[in-house]
């Protein structure tokens, strides 16, 4: 079953929203499901669906969760959340998905077994085949399980959804943060539209409360098909206002971060007009506030092997030239000449990249470096 979003009569009329078998009912709760795809065990694979609705009208607000099977503090945040509670004050709908990849869920793994490729890569979008032969290989060929049932479910968010917050996890040593889409546009025609998106898309990155740190630069960005996965589809394709939150750890519930998603979920919810009241400041995890926009940098690596034991936590402030991280021997000894890892940038530490053991060419940290690159461009030719 697919989305349908009917106003009774006029704009000051609440909307109902079905998404499969859950249908809107004002100042009402309902759980639901919609069906992914037939199993050849003859199962049916399926996504828990939760809507909220008040009693007054106002926007429809998704949220969606663990479309990576071991990215579990979003769905512990969207059962927090979107409970009865929130029915007291509300105005509008709000569309959950506790977990957008169920089957990665039950093993415990970033992607369903039936489709070893990143989930978050199967949404809708612009495809330049000249570019891009693998694309273009596929679609000589029938849409993969995930492929089609995303195709589906996008069709519900382009129906209903006013905004979108889509909730991930980072890595085992990892801040949280909001991450900033590029918003990509065909021509001067449609320049004014993507400004206007680009700015309610930032406030809603600004009203989360997180630090905020911007996307890829347009040409790697699609490249690497970001633009295809849940909120760069919402964003690009169906033009709806839509961020992606990263929650720390991976592979468990983060307490830290759980309760920054919570503050952050509803303060998305206030700055949309649903719920009254201030917008509230994060306090259980680090929010660096660089004085220069950024984006992420797989950065530095190491120039040898060795036990590595870091001088940095996720979220800290630092220099170019700072050391974050020393190599030493099995010993203890530092390796000669190349013990002290330095960042290469300013900017701040979004996740620890390893454990005790690196070689000589990994990735030490993922940071948060300076970014001069607009944040509208035209889709890459």
């Amino acid at each position: 079953m697919t989305a349908s979003v009917n106003l009774s009569s006029g704009e000051n009329e609440l909307k109902t929203v079905r998404v499969g078998s859950a249908e809107s009912r004002p100042g009402e709760l309902v759980y639901g499901w919609f069906e992914l795809a037939q199993l050849p065990t003859g199962h049916t694979e399926r996504l828990p669906v939760i809507i909220a609705q008040g009693r007054e009208p106002g926007p429809t607000f998704w949220f969606t969760a663990n479309i990576h099977g071991n990215e579990l503090t979003g769905m512990a945040a969207v059962h927090d959340i979107v409970k009865p509670a929130l029915l007291e004050n509300l105005r509008g709908t709000v569309v959950a998905i506790p977990s957008l990849n169920p089957a990665g869920l039950r093993t415990n793994q970033r992607v369903p077994y039936f489709e070893m490729e990143d989930p978050n890569r199967s949404f809708p979008g612009y495809n330049n085949p000249v570019t891009d032969p693998t694309t273009a290989e596929r679609q000589k060929h029938p849409p993969s399980i995930y492929d089609e049932a995303m195709a589906r479910l996008f069709e519900c968010i382009r129906e209903s959804a006013d905004f979108l917050v889509d909730l991930h996890c980072y890595g085992l040593q990892a801040a949280s943060f909001t991450i900033r889409d590029r918003v990509l546009y065909r021509d001067e025609a449609s320049k004014a539209e993507a400004e206007d998106l680009y700015r309610r898309m930032d406030e809603l990155c600004t009203a989360f409360g997180l630090a905020v740190v911007n996307e890829a630069e347009a040409r790697r960005y699609v490249d690497q098909k970001l633009h295809r996965s849940t909120s760069g589809a919402a964003l690009n394709e169906a033009r709806i206002p839509a961020i992606t939150v990263e929650l720390g750890l991976i592979g468990g519930v983060d307490p830290d971060a759980l309760s920054a998603a919570r503050t952050g979920m509803l303060n998305s919810l206030r700055w949309a007009g649903m719920l009254p009241g201030m917008l509230e400041k994060i306090t259980s995890v680090p929010v660096p506030q660089p004085t220069f926009a950024t984006r992420r940098e797989n950065s530095p690596r190491a120039q040898a092997s060795g036990i590595l034991r870091y001088h940095v936590r996720p979220g800290d402030m630092v220099s170019e030239g700072d050391v974050i991280a020393t190599l030493t021997d099995i010993f203890g000894n530092p390796i000669p000449e190349n013990s002290e890892i330095k960042a290469e940038s300013d900017g701040w530490i979004i996740s620890l990249s390893r454990g005790a053991m690196c070689y000589q060419g990994q990735v030490v940290t993922n940071m948060a470096v300076r970014d001069e690159n607009p944040m509208l461009e035209t889709f890459p030719a």
